[in-house]
């Protein structure tokens, strides 16, 4: 893996921690979520109208991009629950243990084999999600942080972040992935205005006033952000791209510590860089 595609990877992974930390730091995450999501679809409008009068889709395409829709909606939705209901850096790395939701399907649905890297991978990562929050652990046991809000909806997260990246796959075949994506962003904001319902206009004109620079630049890189890990996909192993990318867990952390200056990060750095190891372990060899 190069240099460049190193720096590229660990780039986007920055981007994505800062997205999620404009989220959690916004005055109403569901308009801030809605507001970056309208700014992306006016911003990649023309790139993508490109892609899409050059090479077409076929019918069968847009199934997957409802499907991916649904998950997607669902993820976003469970996300916000947990930054309402929680920290940044309790919320952020748990909602990333994809990979060992992942490496379980493959290995009960698909029937791969399990390597022993694989096993190490989830039995870490499971590790670190009991350290993320050890203070807690120790105080109320295991069983109560289990069924926090914050625990369970940052977990619900994860499943779909498993589901929608095995839709995702099969998704990609029929479209550009940037045009898949955009589909996909402007049909999950569409969920999003949907639930707002008749406060919509309200609160995005309120969260707008407040929070404009953060939206346009959250809305903006967002998609810059993939466009990165696509160029790394294609001149670097997908697993060691995919394997990388889990330093966004530690970004997420280290932010929440000096922007938001939320406490018990300690543990929660060691928990979050423990997760992100056994994630990568799993992309990487699992």
């Amino acid at each position: 893996m190069s240099a460049e595609a190193v720096l590229a990877v660990l780039f986007s992974s920055f981007l994505h921690a800062l997205w999620n930390l404009f989220n959690k730091g916004s005055s109403d995450r569901w308009a801030f979520f809605l507001a970056q999501g309208t700014v992306a679809a006016l911003a990649y409008l023309p790139l993508t109208a490109w892609f899409l009068v050059a090479q077409g889709v076929p019918v069968l395409g847009w199934l997957w991009v409802l499907l991916s829709v649904a998950a997607h909606a669902a993820y976003a939705v469970y996300l916000l629950r947990a930054y309402d209901a929680g920290d940044l850096s309790v919320a952020y790395p748990l909602s990333r243990t994809a990979p060992v939701l992942l490496a379980a399907w493959d290995a009960f649905a698909v029937g791969e084999p399990v390597t022993s890297a694989g096993l190490a991978g989830a039995v870490l990562a499971g590790s670190g999600a009991i350290v993320l929050q050890w203070p807690s652990v120790r105080t109320h046991g295991l069983g109560q942080v289990l069924t926090a809000p914050v625990t369970r909806y940052a977990l619900i997260t994860a499943l779909f972040v498993a589901l929608f990246t095995i839709v995702d796959k099969h998704g990609v075949r029929f479209f550009h992935p940037l045009v898949f994506l955009y589909f996909v962003s402007l049909g999950e904001s569409c969920v999003i205005a949907v639930i707002l319902g008749s406060s919509l206009t309200a609160r995005l004109s309120a969260e707008w006033r407040r929070n404009a620079p953060r939206i346009a630049t959250t809305g903006v890189l967002g998609g810059f952000s993939y466009l990165l890990i696509l160029w790394a996909l294609a001149t670097a192993p997908a697993s060691y791209v995919l394997g990388l990318r889990q330093c966004s867990i530690v970004f997420g952390v280290l932010l929440a510590h000096f922007v938001l200056r939320e406490g018990e990060t300690h543990y929660r750095l060691l928990g979050a860089t423990v997760i992100a190891l056994g994630s990568a372990l799993i992309a990487a060899y699992g």
